[in-house]
């Protein structure tokens, strides 16, 4: 069993504190809480998580180093990312430096879309563990060094393999060797949560959280708004957007509600960071994305007592049991996620039912508890 002075370095691909680097947070956490584990963060850049690692006492170190996925193809950007490629390993004697103090145990990499982990774990001739949380399809992403070479290094780069879902595990099942692969779903946090039917009930809200970006495909809510209000003849309802924005997928959003006079109905909130206290007043979630890895915000509108509907793509049909938590629909058919919205509308005891069901579903099989604990066991088995 890991002791009270085990060392494990987290290689973060970016410095944001969205999905990936909000679980990475609470899994590091309840690692030091529970069992004791010290973590260490390598962070490529300053950002908003060096906030949350100073008040929460987590040592970090700045070194940058690239990607070796690229969406960007041709032979200059081929070549381009083979001399990235070489630079982060000219660095890895420079990073390790860094942290030369620490006796590491092993190397934790929170992105398929950085390999510095495994090169550091060489290094220091430590066990690697690789935390898949991306779907290559969704960001049209290819590997730097070309598919051969990255599945060699992919095959031989850890000693276990952590993804999300079903459905991400089945997506890399020809690059990764299987019986060091292991699905542990993402977990948030329940405690101090409980169960809130109680909605405003002048207004039905709805809410989509996450970032705007076409893969995310908010666009299905717009659609099936505008279906609700012209063919349904709802005029009581509001649609909210909770997330930074992507270019230009946000002004195509923002184009179609001002054409289509929705502006009454919509609202934009940006990114904010109390996404809670504008969740508890919803009634209904939604995540219309294709091939969501998990659906973090999925399990977010449950703790917050909400039924979900989702796209039937990618994880969504792990998260979303059908009639009891919410409901799938087929994606890119706004007129049947209408229809599916209306079913709330028209039984407010339905809506707020199913909103109870979803927060103990989620509670039971997406819980941070649940998450660390099943990645402690693989730590566990790791180390030993």
């Amino acid at each position: 069993m890991p002791s009270m002075n085990t060392n494990i370095l987290f290689i973060t691909h970016y410095t944001g504190m969205y999905g990936a680097n909000q679980s990475m947070c609470t899994l590091m956490v309840e690692l030091r809480e529970q069992y004791g584990i010290t973590p260490l963060v390598l962070l490529p850049t300053e950002g908003d998580i060096c906030k949350f690692l100073k008040n929460n006492n987590i040592q970090y170190f700045i070194s940058h180093y690239y990607w070796w996925v690229n969406a960007e193809h041709g032979l200059f950007q081929y070549l381009l990312n083979w001399r990235k490629q070489f630079i982060n390993f000219r660095r890895v004697s420079k990073i390790i430096h860094l942290f030369d103090s620490y006796t590491v145990s092993l190397v934790y990499s929170n992105s398929i879309t950085i390999n510095i982990g495994y090169f550091i774990s060489r290094k220091l001739n430590c066990p690697h563990i690789w935390h898949i949380r991306e779907s290559m399809k969704n960001y049209h992403f290819k590997f730097s060094m070309g598919n051969f070479l990255s599945r060699f290094f992919l095959k031989k780069g850890a000693k276990k393999y952590i993804l999300i879902s079903d459905f991400l595990k089945n997506d890399y099942l020809s690059f990764l060797p299987q019986h060091r692969m292991i699905r542990i779903y993402n977990g948030i946090d329940f405690s101090g949560y409980e169960v809130n039917p109680n909605k405003p009930s002048d207004i039905f809200h709805i809410v989509v959280a996450g970032m705007i970006m076409n893969y995310k495909n908010q666009m299905d809510a717009l659609h099936a708004l505008k279906i609700l209000i012209e063919q349904y003849q709802v005029k009581q309802i509001q649609l909210h957007f909770i997330g930074g924005y992507k270019e230009p997928y946000y002004t195509e959003m923002k184009n179609y509600v001002r054409e289509n006079q929705l502006e009454n109905y919509v609202q934009f909130h940006g990114h904010v960071t109390q996404v809670d206290q504008i969740l508890s007043n919803m009634h209904l979630g939604l995540m219309c994305s294709e091939n969501e890895p998990f659906g973090r915000v999925t399990v977010e509108y449950m703790r917050s007592t909400m039924p979900v509907i989702a796209s039937n793509s990618g994880a969504n049909p792990e998260l979303v049991k059908e009639d009891y938590n919410g409901y799938l629909y087929t994606i890119y058919h706004p007129e049947e996620l209408a229809e599916k919205i209306f079913t709330f509308i028209q039984s407010p005891e339905k809506c707020k039912q199913m909103g109870i069901n979803a927060f103990h579903y989620g509670k039971s099989h997406f819980s941070s508890e649940q998450n660390t604990k099943a990645i402690y066991k693989v730590i566990q088995e790791i180390i030993h």
